[in-house]
């Protein structure tokens, strides 16, 4: 099974911290070897992790900026990238995510998977309203928004992390594109919401396509940022984070402290992995030995 891991990297300098983050993890923690990686930059990128990506053998692809109106949507520019089209599965990701646990027991079966979006983006009757305008059909049911519990479609998905079947990688491929430009064009009908056009434009997708997405548990996906609902108890209730959405890092380039010891865990062994991936300078088989030894 050919599996892809895939994220976009803007020109600003701290996306191609992110990146490094989301690579030494992916390597260390995340079950991936580096032939299975692609980072995909808007522009040709020159940054400073230039040949810290190229030693460690990531391929690197160049793909033009999706709209400029809507920086986020270049996360879209990946379904045209040959690099996964011929993936049995396209693992889509923002690079702002760092990995604690080995991630591949969950890169299976025929549907989408992606967790329930944090927040529930536009209420239900605007929901409608949009879907309507747009000729989709409606929804019969709906699902809690994770951290604010709110009604919303069970299609409308957090963008950091897409487990995608070949077949519907090809599907998304055509469809979505469309969708994201359409809302683009009638910002009017999902303000206050613009910034999340790809999200938005992603369940408008899923409605036209008539696909399901199987959710992710939230521990595959935590957003450091907007914890979930009941975050104050995640220590009884078991929660083990394996992948963390942290969104930016703090001065010194590390993940920032949340307040909750089960997430803080698992904050303190990435920060511990930067760290120490600085130290033996980046290079690979440093690096390699690293993953071999699990550091904690």
């Amino acid at each position: 099974m050919k599996v892809r891991f895939s994220c976009v990297v803007d020109q600003h300098p701290r996306f191609g911290r992110q990146a490094f983050v989301w690579v030494s993890s992916l390597l260390t923690y995340g079950g991936a070897n580096p032939d299975s990686l692609v980072i995909h930059t808007i522009g040709e990128y020159h940054g400073e992790y230039r040949k810290v990506f190229d030693d460690w053998g990531i391929e690197m692809r160049v793909v033009e900026g999706f709209d400029s109106r809507h920086p986020p949507s270049n996360k879209l520019a990946q379904l045209e990238s040959e690099a996964l089209q011929s993936a049995d599965y396209a693992v889509l990701f923002d690079c702002d995510v760092a990995f604690c646990g080995d991630i591949s027991s969950w890169i299976t079966g025929d549907a989408i998977r992606a967790r329930i979006a944090s927040a529930g983006g536009p209420p239900p009757a605007q929901w409608i309203k949009i879907l309507t305008q747009a000729a989709l059909p409606t929804p019969s049911v709906w699902v809690e928004a994770l951290a604010t519990r709110k009604s919303t479609l069970p299609t409308y998905v957090n963008g950091g992390f897409y487990v995608i079947p070949r077949a519907l990688f090809h599907q998304l491929r055509e469809v979505w594109p469309r969708w994201n430009r359409w809302v683009l064009e009638h910002e009017q009908l999902i303000r206050p919401y613009a910034k999340l056009t790809d999200q938005i434009s992603f369940a408008m997708t899923c409605q036209e396509l008539n696909l399901s997405v199987t959710h992710l548990p939230v521990e595959l996906n935590l957003d450091t940022v907007y914890l979930p609902a009941g975050s104050n108890t995640l220590p009884g209730t078991g929660v083990h984070p394996v992948v963390l959405h942290y969104h930016r890092l703090n001065r010194e380039g590390l993940l920032r402290s949340t307040k909750v010891p089960a997430i803080d865990r698992q904050v303190r062994k990435i920060n511990n992995l930067i760290r120490l991936a600085e130290q033996v300078n980046f290079d690979r088989a440093s690096v390699m030995l690293l993953r071999e030894k699990q550091v904690a």
